[in-house]
């Protein structure tokens, strides 16, 4: 006897809904992107959205992953081009309107549910700080840096200037010297330990 699984997703409406919450969040910011907002804009009804996503968080989540993908970073034969591929890939996601009109209100969602922020740290960022992981431990078997520096703290020292030009108003913007720069810094402490 067969059990009747259910009428398969609609990928057409998966795709409406995700971009309806790019744009969304690129023209309303997080406030305005609202789960009625959202299906409205996407011709649904929100009991179809919850079918497919818990809440808003949950949504806009998977409309950055889909956006920017879950790795940013490929082999480029040196510690200096990845970690330069890997600023370039950041300053274009730092620098997006759609990740920015995101950035503040998800924070203080995810901050608010510690539910919701696991789904966001494991599903978003650590697959973002992995990738870190996965640069140094590249950069060690070629033999450029030793073995040992962590890799949390090298994320951060990257990603840390670029999310406060990206968030905060009144810095200088984001661009390519500034990458350059969190490069050059990142350089700096991993050499350290050949000393």
């Amino acid at each position: 006897m067969s059990v009747n699984p259910g009428r398969p997703r609609d990928a057409r409406l998966d795709r409406a809904l995700l971009d309806a919450t790019c744009e969304l969040l690129a023209t309303q910011g997080y406030a305005g992107t609202t789960v009625e907002a959202v299906a409205r804009s996407a011709g649904t009804t929100k009991p179809s959205l919850y079918r497919r996503y818990a809440g808003r968080a949950e949504l806009v989540v998977a409309a950055l992953l889909d956006r920017f993908g879950e790795d940013p970073t490929h082999d480029t034969g040196s510690l200096r081009g990845d970690l330069t591929a890997l600023q370039s890939h950041q300053l274009r996601l730092f620098a997006d309107p759609v990740l920015r009109g995101a950035a503040g209100g998800l924070i203080d969602e995810v901050g608010l549910d510690p539910a919701t922020g696991r789904r966001f740290a494991d599903r978003f960022l650590a697959p973002r700080r992995q990738a870190t992981a996965r640069i140094l431990d590249r950069a060690v078997l070629r033999g450029e840096i030793p073995g040992g520096h962590d890799p949390e703290w090298i994320c951060d020292l990257l990603t840390g200037p670029l999310l406060m030009r990206a968030l905060l108003p009144g810095l200088p913007p984001l661009d390519e010297g500034l990458a350059e720069q969190t490069v050059d810094a990142a350089l700096r402490v991993l050499a350290a330990g050949r000393e």
